[in-house]
């Protein structure tokens, strides 16, 4: 069975990410932030540690069989994206960036109805009616509900 060697760089490259975690978890993280005392009669840093093991070694393995698959195959193991995939994968996050921005200047309240709407300009829907009722209609309960948290003393 031959695999796509799109797929080979991801799973070398996501095995070599997780196997960092791995070690940056049994290195630093759990060692100081491990916790005390004991659950289900195992210190809660064992476990940590134990899960951290087994996701180091279950990364190696993936990095290691993807990079022996890529060297049979001779293709390489780092290619850079054509400039039409690369936008095509960094436009989303702008569009998310530019809303949170929005609604760091703006109350959600404002900013929501036209977040929905052009998400769902960008999903296809182009009937105005489902596209205004669906924007408008959770962004007047978000209204109504923090009104009402705010009436009653809970915000």
């Amino acid at each position: 069975m031959t695999e796509n060697p799109i797929s080979l760089r991801m799973n070398f490259w996501s095995g070599l990410g997780v196997a960092a975690l791995a070690v940056l978890l049994l290195t630093w993280i759990i060692p100081t932030y491990g916790g005390r005392g004991f659950a289900v009669g195992m210190h809660p840093r064992t476990l940590a540690t134990l899960g951290a093991w087994v996701m180091l070694a279950c990364a190696l393995a993936l990095a290691l069989l993807s990079a022996i698959a890529l060297l049979r195959r001779r293709l390489a193991f780092f290619r850079l994206p054509e400039l039409g995939h690369l936008w095509h994968q960094t436009w989303p996050f702008l569009f998310v960036l530019g809303f949170i921005v929005l609604v760091d200047r703006f109350p959600l309240t404002w900013v929501a109805p036209f977040m929905i709407g052009s998400l769902l300009l960008l999903l296809g829907e182009r009937r105005w009616h489902v596209v205004l009722l669906t924007a408008v209609i959770p962004a007047l309960g978000l209204y109504g509900l923090t009104a009402h948290l705010m009436r009653i003393g809970v915000v």
